[in-house]
């Protein structure tokens, strides 16, 4: 842990230490990094120098990609809240393919129909309005959610069949 908490820093290793104790408690996004940088080290270049947006923002995609039952836009709003700079989301999202989140979709819908809970019977209005805010909280957009409400209910009319 960094030591001297009310002491200046003002040369890179210093920097480069205290950044290290701040970011071993917790992952930070550049934005709130600087800040709390700033707050003891009155170097502007020594801070850039440590940065790298980029690294950060693949972090946060590969951490969501683990989670396997959500949308694009699920990943859009976690790396607002991580603080990722607007100029990587892009580049971020672009990494998530269609046939990626279609997969995704196929697993949030498992999940869900592994339950066997009545609220999601896609035979019924109020089962199926019930899937679609299902995909919808997990961040799923408009084609998504119709996929995955096809799914539903192909699996649906293959269980009444039976």
């Amino acid at each position: 842990m960094f030591r001297n908490a009310s002491k200046s820093l003002t040369t890179s290793s210093e920097v480069y230490e205290y950044a290290l104790s701040l970011l071993d408690r917790r992952e930070h996004g550049e934005k709130e990094l600087v800040q709390k940088l700033k707050r003891r080290c009155l170097s502007a270049e020594l801070i850039r120098e440590l940065l790298n947006e980029e690294r950060y923002a693949r972090r946060v995609f590969e951490s969501w990609r683990s989670r396997k039952v959500y949308g694009r836009l699920h990943l859009q709003a976690e790396l607002l809240k991580k603080q990722v700079g607007e100029a990587y989301i892009p580049v971020i999202l672009a990494m998530l393919s269609e046939e990626e989140e279609a997969q995704r979709v196929r697993a949030a819908y498992r999940q869900i129909a592994g339950r066997r809970d009545k609220k999601y019977d896609a035979t019924t209005e109020k089962g199926v309005a019930a899937l679609a805010r299902y995909f919808s909280a997990r961040g799923f957009g408009p084609s998504m959610i119709r996929a995955g409400l096809a799914l539903a209910k192909e699996d649906a009319m293959s269980r009444f069949q039976e």
